[in-house]
Parts: structure tokens; sequence; C-alpha cells
């Protein structure tokens, strides 16, 4: 234990020491009572000086706590020693005047004087570090549940191609018809993972900070999707797009594979003939809204709930259909500052739309 005998014979020293640290300190007697604040504690708690001293520590303390704290502080008099407060299961708040909890982190020490012991607590909001924490394990949990849904997609077309290979290698009495449907079979398997990892190195190689956000010409980029869909997909397909479109601002090749994403899924699960209506509008608060329509069986509230987060949770037939390139289309769309939606009804059809701002005022 550090005797601050010398110290406290000099109460100017022990002022300018205590308010030079950069947590907040707070002395208390064994009764419990606050007998010293430094600066930075008092503004933690959002009192003055004069508020806190001769008051019970308990009233910084949240009300759950406060029944078995004073027990607490009689222990700790009888064996003082310096250590962190709670546990590694623990988390610890102080409750601020205006009512508030904040969560804290809080390492005790003591004193020796020639009147009286006295305990210290060092104080430090962890507010920052907390938000930083839970962010971090968001971010883990998301990355977790998009490299499964990579990995299964991936999995599943190359099974596909795998599968059929070998009905090819091994059974010699297949019409020519029917090779002819398992190689554009094994053709479409190998472009859908060429897609996948065209947009997975497209999301990777470009960092926020490098994204260069320019106006977008959307009646270019849509046309540059529909070069990229084969003409037996689209056959029986009408496609409606509208002469003009509203003006954003975003990275162009994310918002082309945006495009190709809503397009292609509008195309599959639309009816036969599928009918597709492609459109944008002006939206609130400098936000432009663009949207594809589809004619398709719909979606349950429970699919527009998960499709664009977690694919996993709407079934196997439903991952293989929309499960990765959403998952994308809605990190894509996050990180150009906008936001994605569906809004659909069972057979009725669904609208997937997303969200840019506008060109910002000159």
């Amino acid at each position: 234990m550090v005797d601050f005998s010398d110290v406290f014979q000099n109460n100017m020293s022990v002022n300018t020491l205590i308010d030079s640290l950069s947590e907040g300190v707070i002395f208390i007697n064994k009764e419990g009572k606050i007998v010293l604040a430094n600066n930075n504690a008092c503004e933690l708690f959002g009192y003055t000086h004069n508020e806190l001293f001769g008051e019970i520590i308990e009233k910084l303390i949240p009300n759950k706590y406060k029944h078995s704290h004073h027990k607490h502080i009689q222990e700790y008099f009888k064996s003082p020693k310096t250590r962190p407060m709670g546990n590694l299961n623990s988390k610890l708040s102080g409750l601020k005047k205006d009512g508030n909890e904040f969560p804290v982190e809080i390492s005790l020490s003591h004193i020796k004087s020639e009147e009286e012991p006295f305990s210290v607590a060092f104080i430090m909001d962890i507010s920052a570090r907390i938000k930083a924490e839970n962010e971090l394990k968001k971010r883990n949990l998301e990355l977790d549940a998009f490299a499964h849904t990579i990995a299964h997609e991936l999995h599943s077309q190359l099974n596909s191609v795998i599968g059929f290979s070998q009905l090819l290698l091994n059974n010699n009495e297949l019409s020519s018809a029917k090779k002819t449907s398992f190689l554009e079979m094994i053709v479409a398997s190998g472009f859908k993972m060429n897609s996948i990892i065209r947009e997975i190195l497209l999301f990777a190689s470009a960092k926020k900070e490098e994204i260069v956000k320019t106006p977008l010409s959307m009646t270019h980029i849509i046309t540059e999707v529909l070069k990229r869909i084969p003409a037996k997909e689209k056959m029986n397909t009408e496609i409606i797009i509208p002469n003009n479109f509203a003006v954003s601002i975003g990275y162009g090749p994310w918002i082309e594979e945006v495009w190709y994403n809503y397009i292609t899924n509008a195309i599959k699960y639309g009816k036969t003939p599928a009918v597709i209506e492609i459109g944008s509008s002006q939206w609130k608060d400098g936000y432009n809204k663009f949207w594809v329509k589809d004619n398709g069986k719909g979606l349950s509230d429970k699919e527009c709930e998960f499709i664009f987060t977690d694919p996993e949770k709407l079934g196997e037939n439903f991952i293989k259909g929309h499960g990765l390139g959403l998952s994308i289309v809605n990190k894509m769309v996050t990180k150009l500052d906008g936001w994605v939606k569906v809004e659909s009804t069972p057979n009725h059809g669904s609208i997937f739309s997303f969200f840019l701002p506008t060109l910002p005022d000159k």
C-alpha cells in the first residue's frame, strides 16, 4: 500500500494531482460518503463538486445494484487492496444525474491517512469501447454468414457441373437432345459461378475510401445489364423501361450488379410470360428510389425480413435462387450510403428497390 500521508499535508498538491488524471476519481470514507471527486468524475456523472461532496456513493449507482453495494464497501474496508471492480462476467454501470446509465470500468485503491482510511475509485466511461466491440461482433457475424452463403452457393453450382458431367461421361445411351440439355446446364452453372466470383471480387476490390461516386446514367447501366443476360433467359419476358431515370450518385460497377441481380431474379421468379417493370422516383431527404417490379408469386413476411441479410433462414430452395446475390446487393448499396427494400404480397408479385443519394446541390 502506498502511504500518501506526506502528500495530504499539502492540499494544493493533492488537488492538482487528482485533477490531472484522465480518469474520474472519487474518494469515499468507510461510511460510503464522497469526500472528494475530481473534475473528470463530475463531468462523467453530470454533477458539480458541491452536489457530490458528502453524498453517499450509491447516488452514482443504478437502483438494481444499490441494495448490496453498502455491504461491499464494508467488506472492502475490512481487507482493502488494489483491484478492479467486478469480474469477467459482470458489467458495471454508472448513473448520471439525468438518470441515464452508462458502462464503466472501475479500479479500486486505498489510502491511509492520519485520521481515517479512504477508498479511491478510478472510473472510466467505456461507452465508445462497448460500441466498437458490439460493432465488431456484428460485423464478424455478418462475415460468417456471408462466407457460409458464398460457400453454399458455389458448392451448389459445382455439384451441378460435376453431376451433369458424370452423366455425360458414364451414359453412352443419352440422346443428342439430352446431351445438349445437360451441356446447357453445365454452361449455365459455369456462368453462375463466374458471376458469383465476379461479384465477390468486385465487392472486395474497392474499399469505401477508394470509391469515386459519380452521377449515374441508369439507362446506360441497364442496357449493359441486359447485354449480360443470355437471350434464352429473356425469352417470354417483357421488360418495361422508362425513358428517363432520377439522377443519383454512386459507383457504376456496383450499381450494375444491383440491377443485374434484381432483373435476373425477376425473370427467374416471374410468371410465364414474365412482365418486369423498371422505374425510379424521387424520395424524401435527398434520396431517389429505383425499383424492379415482377409478376411472380410474391414473398411471405418472413422471406421479406431475411432475404437481404440472412438467406440461410429462408430454406434450401430459396438460398439457391436469391441468397448470395441479394446479400452482396445489400452490402454494396449500404456502402454507397443507401439502403435496400422489398415490398411483396403472396400471389401479387414483388417490388425490389434500392435508394441512393441525389446529386448534391452546387
